[in-house]
């Protein structure tokens, strides 16, 4: 069993992996002075990046996060349980280690995905 799938596929095991909880929030202060903060909503932000990667893994990597939004099942620390939410990734970062013979070498890729 994979620890990351994104869009229905198997992903490498990402050399960092991170789980971010963000609240949305409309906060402001009232006459008091006294912070008031509503919350709005709560999302998960993954933060991910994978090492040296082949160009066929790097390949893999960002088919499979081709679409604008993106079935993503990930190991939650809350629910300490897979769980399945739909997501879109941010920027995605490729940096070319070397390249000989014809063939790419990747230092990694990059990226987070956020919550819808």
């Amino acid at each position: 069993m994979a620890l990351l799938k994104i869009g229905g596929v198997d992903m490498p095991t990402p050399s960092e992996f991170s789980v971010s909880i963000e609240d949305g929030v409309k906060a402001e202060r009232n006459a008091r002075f006294t912070m008031i903060i509503e919350r709005i909503a709560t999302k998960i932000k993954l933060e991910m990046s994978w090492n040296v990667l082949t160009a066929t893994e790097t390949a893999t990597i960002l088919n499979a996060t081709a679409d604008v939004f993106l079935s993503v099942t990930y190991m939650d620390p809350k629910a300490n349980s897979l769980l399945t939410k739909t997501f879109y990734r941010g920027p995605a970062a490729v940096p070319m280690l070397f390249f000989n013979d014809g063939v790419p070498k990747y230092k990694g890729v990059k990226f987070n995905m956020i919550e819808r």
